[in-house]
């Protein structure tokens, strides 16, 4: 569902000719950092990658409610937005459920293990990858900012740790008008689908918080015989 609140199946949202290129970003629900940083550089990737040919959708767990005051505060297209209030299309496409999906305590109590590691492999590191920086990925904030006096071009010690923390300082006082009302949505893991026609050419599925589509190995996967000239 996006803006209109009118439901619609997914594979209907475009037309699957041979020569077309869609991909579907899966966001997780409209309260969570990965969501936040996720569509934060997908808005700053959709030029490039509509340059390509590829039609962009993104869907996020949540009411459609949800969805319009995550686009809104996000400034994110919301024209390109949907909403799965139910997580079903998570379960039919296999995304990971989270820690312990069939354990009857609070998904909040599911969070905690899963914020350390347990049933979401590789978020530790992430998490030390943002206050220790990383040689092999880009700059987080661009122009004259105080991250440039430890150098440029590669993501700085502490720069991505001041984005997650800028994020949650947004999420906090907005959580009730974000956070999906089923509750149980809140460990479901989302994913990406990059489509070649009916034919699914990249696929990611995120195995933990915060380990969300790379969307740099996702443009690498559109078939260069495809590109449109730069």
């Amino acid at each position: 569902m996006k803006e209109t609140g009118v439901s619609a199946p997914v594979l209907s949202l475009w037309q699957a000719k041979p020569s077309s290129r869609s991909a579907i970003i899966f966001l997780t629900h409209f309260a969570d950092l990965s969501s936040w940083e996720l569509a934060q550089k997908l808005k700053k990737k959709l030029p490039e990658l509509q340059a390509r040919g590829v039609k962009v959708l993104a869907v996020g767990l949540g009411s459609v409610q949800n969805a319009r005051e995550f686009a809104r505060v996000l400034d994110f297209p919301l024209d390109l937005l949907y909403a799965d209030s139910t997580g079903a299309m998570y379960r039919a496409l296999g995304f990971s459920p989270g820690f312990a999906p069939d354990a009857n305590v609070s998904p909040y109590l599911k969070l905690l293990p899963m914020l350390m590691g347990i049933g979401s492999p590789g978020t530790i590191q992430e998490v030390l990858r943002g206050y220790i920086g990383d040689r092999n990925a880009k700059p987080v904030f661009e122009g004259n900012t105080p991250f440039n006096v430890l150098g440029g071009g590669y993501q700085r010690p502490f720069e991505l740790a001041t984005l997650r923390l800028s994020n949650m300082v947004g999420i906090l006082p907005k959580w009730s008008e974000l956070c999906p009302p089923d509750e149980s949505l809140l460990t479901q893991q989302g994913g990406s689908l990059l489509f070649q026609g009916e034919k699914v050419i990249f696929r990611h599925s995120d195995s933990g918080i915060l380990k969300y589509t790379d969307l740099d190995a996702l443009l690498d996967a559109v078939p260069a015989v495809y590109m449109l000239p730069q």
